[in-house]
């Protein structure tokens, strides 16, 4: 007796309601709905750190203009060099190597050319007498 290819798919022939059927439909579409509202959800959580990051960018920009306005116009400039400052330990604060300059005496002093965002806050600033 052989088998025949009917009689194998009647093995795998499984027969489902039409009731099971839509329970199960139910479920995919309340499961496609749970992960359509946790995207959502992730999605503006996303767009609110993204919009603050913006905001700060922005004014990041803004007191960085004001460092290079200030780097350009205080007195204390010298050669491109803030003269009011030593810095002992410029990797400490952020500065960057290129923009350190060692004087004849050992003190380190900012190029600020390179690097005016020191002068953003610098409570030194005074505007160059003309």
């Amino acid at each position: 007796m052989s088998i025949t290819n009917e009689d194998t798919l009647k093995n795998n022939v499984v027969l489902i309601s039409a009731t099971d059927l839509e329970e199960e439909i139910k479920e995919l579409r309340e499961k496609i709905k749970n992960l359509n509202d946790s995207t959502n959800q992730e999605f503006n959580n996303v767009k609110s750190q993204f919009d603050k990051l913006f905001t700060i960018t922005s004014w990041l920009n803004i007191a960085r203009s004001q460092g290079l306005w200030k780097a350009k116009t205080c007195r204390h400039v010298s050669n491109d060099t803030c003269n009011a400052w030593s810095i002992s330990e410029p990797e400490k604060l952020g500065i960057p190597q290129d923009a350190i300059v060692v004087q004849d005496n050992g003190s380190k002093k900012v190029v600020v050319t390179k690097f005016s965002d020191i002068c953003i806050t610098c409570p030194l600033y005074e505007p160059k007498r003309t």
